[in-house]
């Protein structure tokens, strides 16, 4: 499929390939009558190159955190593995490893508008007032993606170098942490740059509110996102030509910057909202699916029953579309807390093996099942088209 291989390719926020992406949807739902706006926002641009440290004379790789500020030094080092150790630890200029309790799962970015647990807060808190001249988190693998040494703390906001070192290969080197100077280089630099959040809309006459299509284009650094989610980009511009309600106005949205450490896309499209006073009948985000061997997952937030009991027919009249569990980690969940009556659809099997792909080097275009990505855009038509939403 042409629109897979035009967004399968790494486009983290800002990034040249992202521009180039951003203006191919725009040109597409132009073509298909769409009035398109981009709104532009500031976003960094990471880059990095090999980094490492150097404990008993082994040179060890290390994985920089994506928007780390850059470290290149000799410094004493020390080993916490809880909260309570890092509230006593004296550590200033130092460089801190974090293990066990404290590297256990990626921090949410600072302040982050949507999600920012209390947990992570005091951890980011203390980090921040503890004042290590850089932090080496020892972490493994996750069941959100592909990545192993997962990234602690992916945080352009966050000012102190951060890097991880697989936990599998510490314990052989435990013993010399503490021993003697370490040689440590983090390589990366972040430049600011402008990117767009484009917002592609179709009015119809006495409209009944406005149904949103959505689904994230940006991918994580160094990966096609295949899967995650230009899979979701192409079933969003396949259903954007085939629907023909004329009782809705239709708004797309490929947002942009669902990757990345500020929610910058899906902020300005809540602002414009706001200014606008336009109401959302629904919201329909498409975000990881059509994973070769899976079916398609539709899962509803804030419908009543009749309203179900449509979707339930619907979804029994289509091919490969199942009933799937509600999660809240998309661009849906700030419309769900607000109400919205919102679809989520994902991969049937997202958290039994379709996130180990993500976000890392595997997410390619062999993944994906562009016959499934036919069917989902299928069946989004025919709740466009056919749905009664009171």
């Amino acid at each position: 499929m042409e629109l897979l291989k035009k967004i399968a390719r790494p486009r983290p926020a800002g990034t040249i390939q992202n521009m180039e992406i951003t203006d191919y949807i725009g040109s597409y739902l132009e073509n298909l009558g769409y009035v398109t706006r981009k709104v532009p926002f500031n976003c960094k641009v990471w880059e990095s190159q090999d980094s490492y440290l150097v404990i008993g004379g082994n040179k060890l790789t290390l994985q920089v955190n994506p928007f780390s500020e850059p470290f290149n030094g000799t410094r004493r080092a020390i080993l916490v593995r809880n909260l309570e150790e890092l509230e006593r630890v004296e550590c200033e200029d130092k460089i801190l490893f974090l293990t066990d309790y404290l590297a256990k799962e990626p921090l949410q970015p600072k302040n982050y508008p949507f999600y920012y647990p209390d947990e992570h807060k005091t951890i980011i808190d203390c980090l921040e007032a503890k004042k290590p001249c850089a932090i080496i988190a020892l972490t493994g693998g996750t069941s959100m993606s592909g990545l192993k040494p997962f990234p602690l703390i992916e945080d352009g906001n966050f000012h102190i170098p951060v890097a991880s070192l697989d936990k599998d290969i510490f314990p052989g080197i435990e013993d010399e942490v503490t021993e003697e100077d370490i040689e440590l280089s983090i390589v990366s630099k972040n430049n600011i740059v402008t990117a767009h959040q484009l917002i592609a809309s179709k009015e119809v006459s006495d409209s009944k509110g406005t149904i949103v299509i959505c689904a994230h284009m940006d991918s994580k650094y160094n990966t096609n996102g295949a899967l995650d989610n230009a899979s979701g980009v192409a079933v969003m511009l396949l259903a954007a030509k085939g629907i023909e309600t004329n009782r809705y106005n239709i708004d797309i949205v490929p947002f942009n910057s669902e990757e990345y450490f500020d929610p910058q896309g899906e902020l300005i499209y809540l602002e414009d909202l706001r200014k606008s006073e336009k109401e959302i009948s629904l919201l329909i985000n498409i975000d990881t699916v059509a994973h070769v061997g899976s079916k398609l997952a539709v899962a509803y937030f804030n419908f009543n029953d009749k309203e179900m009991l449509e979707l339930d027919n619907i979804m029994n009249t289509s091919t490969n579309i199942v009933s799937g569990q509600p999660w809240y980690a998309g661009d849906h969940a700030a419309f769900v807390f607000g109400g919205t009556r919102c679809i989520l659809i994902s991969a049937s099997d997202l958290f039994e093996g379709c996130l180990s792909y993500t976000h890392c080097p595997k997410d390619t275009i062999d993944l994906v099942d562009e016959k499934l990505i036919e069917n989902v855009a299928e069946y989004i038509c025919k709740v466009v088209n056919d749905i009664t939403l009171r």
